[in-house]
This record gives C-alpha cells, structure tokens and sequence, in this order.
C-alpha cells in the first residue's frame, strides 16, 4: 500500500512540475536598485496586509496583557449592556445578570491570554515578531514607502496644479447649455448637475503584473466620484436596458455566468 501511495505522488510531482502553474498568493515586488529585505523578510511580506500573526499577545510583557485584557473586556461590555438595556429588551442596569456576565468574561479573557503555549508555538510568534522588527527597521532607515497594489488613493503623486474646477466648471456650463437650449428637460437637468462637496478629482494607478516578466502595469481609471458620475449613472439608466437585451447572449456577468454559459455550449456539442 506504501509502495503504491509513493508511486502515485511521484506520478503527480512529475505531472505538476510540467505544467505551467501560476499561484494566487500575493507575490510583491520591488521597486529599487537593491533588495534590502532577506529571504525571510521577504517571504512575511508576500503574506500580505490582511496576515495576523500568531499569538502576537503571548509575547508581550504581563502588564501589557493585563492592559490589553482590561480595554477589550470594557468593550465587549459595554456594547453588550448598551445593547441589552436599550429598545426592546430594556433590561435593568442593576440587573445581577451583567454582573455575572463581566465575570464570566474576564475570566474567559485571561484564560485566553495566559494559556500556556507549546515550545513550538512560542519559537513561531517570537520569530515572526523578530522578523516584523527588522522589517520596521528597514523600512524606516531606508525611508520606503510599502504600498498594496491595488485600488486607493491614499497614496499619490501631487499635480504641480488643482485641474478640478476647471473640469467641473465645464460639466456645469455643458449641462447649463443643454437645458438653455432645451435638449434636457429640468428633472434630467438636476439628476445630471454634480454636487461640489462630493466631487473629487479622478486618478489614475496602476497594477503591476506580477506574474508576467519585466511586471508591466495595468493603467486604472478611478472616477467614482468624478464631477462627470451623474452623467454617467444617468446615461447608464437609458443604455443598460438596451445593452442588456441586444448583448445577452454575449455577456459574461461573473463566474457562475460563464460555467453556465460553457455548459450550454458543451450541450451543444
């Protein structure tokens, strides 16, 4: 049985290792004359922001424990009781029951944190947290910027000049001469004209393929909240329908959409 179990992974080793596989995890990469992260370092960033470290409290010092185990439990409680003693339960402050529940769960906190780990799990927390240290360090010493690529505008590049109101200037004017004019009516008019506290400027990123060589970059548009969006949305009302009905047979929603549409054709021979 031994034997024939061998023999079948060995088939499948063979038969992965000749095809061309390209993983879904984060794979980051670097845009610098020199790498200054190691190995390890490098492999803890490709885990990405959404990571959590293990046990990161089991290292720490008691009193920051102590700390931590304080400030959530008066989180938890005080949402619980705020919830309990409001509309429609209107249970009683006084009441002893949330009295036994702050007990109950500050015991369940503490247990929690002080719960003795193995010897193995106590050398992977401190490793990942040696590892983060050093990548800090880094980043702080070289003064670099770690970004995710993809959507967001926290980070950007500052124009040498504003060309937002020069552009929603231009959206106002054109719908102003359509209505003078009397191609839109006053409804289409008003569903159409922007609001200038929550226009924004539309900006331009990019994603890097990093699967492909050389990671060339996909431009993005983002104009979510560009002064040309009502236009759009109210276009899109008018256009949609029209789209949907002509296109269906063509369209490709998602991904249920596509194994639904390939079955079809299957049948079809």
């Amino acid at each position: 049985m031994a034997s024939f179990r061998r023999i079948i992974l060995q088939n499948r080793q063979r038969s992965s290792s000749t095809k061309n596989v390209i993983g879904v995890s984060p794979e980051p990469y670097l845009d610098l004359i020199s790498n200054p992260f190691n190995k390890r370092q490098w492999n803890y960033l490709s885990l990405g922001p959404s990571y959590i470290r293990l046990n990161q409290s089991a290292i720490r010092p008691k009193c920051q424990q102590e700390t931590e185990i304080k400030n959530q439990h008066k989180d938890i409680y005080s949402k619980v009781e705020n919830h309990l003693t409001g509309h429609p339960h209107r249970i009683p402050r006084s009441n002893a029951i949330f009295k036994q529940y702050s007990d109950h769960l500050l015991n369940y906190l503490n247990q929690i944190y002080f719960s003795p780990l193995s010897y193995k799990d106590q050398l992977i927390s401190r490793e990942q947290a040696q590892i983060l240290g050093s990548i800090r360090r880094i980043i702080i010493n070289m003064n670099l910027i770690i970004r995710v690529t993809d959507k967001g505008n926290n980070f950007y590049i500052e124009l040498s000049s504003n060309p937002f109101n020069e552009i929603f200037d231009k959206v106002v004017q054109l719908l102003g001469a359509l209505r003078q004019k009397g191609l839109i009516r006053k409804w289409q008019y008003e569903q159409m004209m922007p609001d200038r506290t929550k226009c924004e400027l539309a900006h331009l990123y990019f994603n890097p393929k990093t699967h492909k060589d050389g990671i060339p970059v996909r431009p993005i548009e983002s104009t979510i909240h560009a002064a040309t969006k009502k236009i759009s949305k109210f276009l899109d009302k008018i256009l949609r329908p029209i789209f949907d009905d002509k296109c269906k047979d063509t369209t490709i929603i998602d991904g249920a959409s596509l194994i639904t549409e390939l079955s079809k054709y299957n049948k079809k021979g």
